[in-house]
């Protein structure tokens, strides 16, 4: 999972997962990818209905429960504010690959992370 991320003003910068998730548990579809180490862990996360076809979902339309970015040593969480996930299942539920947006705000600053996933689950 790769992204830009940009932070009001501040040129983009890279976020390059350490760490993937591509899960079905129970009534959901998990989408995760995080970068670092905590505190300072950042993840970015997507959980859909159990179900969901392939497809582009946007955030608050149903099927796409959580799209999230966050930093485990912050404070202040983001909140998103709108965005999708574009996924492709493979016909076997071991591969999803696709794009996310993500918009969100916190305080006076406002966040966009455009992301790239191909994430198998082995």
């Amino acid at each position: 999972m790769e992204a830009k991320v940009t932070i009001t003003n501040t040129p983009e910068v890279d976020f390059v997962a350490d760490f993937v998730l591509y899960a079905r548990i129970e009534d959901a579809i998990h989408l995760y990818g995080d970068q670092g180490t905590p505190p300072d862990l950042t993840a970015i996360e997507a959980i859909l209905e159990a179900g969901t076809p392939s497809g582009k979902h946007v955030f608050g339309g149903g099927r796409l429960r959580i799209l999230d970015f966050y930093t485990l040593g912050s404070s202040m969480p983001w909140k998103t504010t709108d965005g999708y996930v574009d996924v492709t299942f493979s016909p076997d539920g071991k591969r999803a690959e696709g794009t996310m947006l993500i918009n969100a705000m916190r305080d006076n600053q406002t966040l966009t992370a455009s992301v790239k996933f191909d994430i198998r689950n082995l």
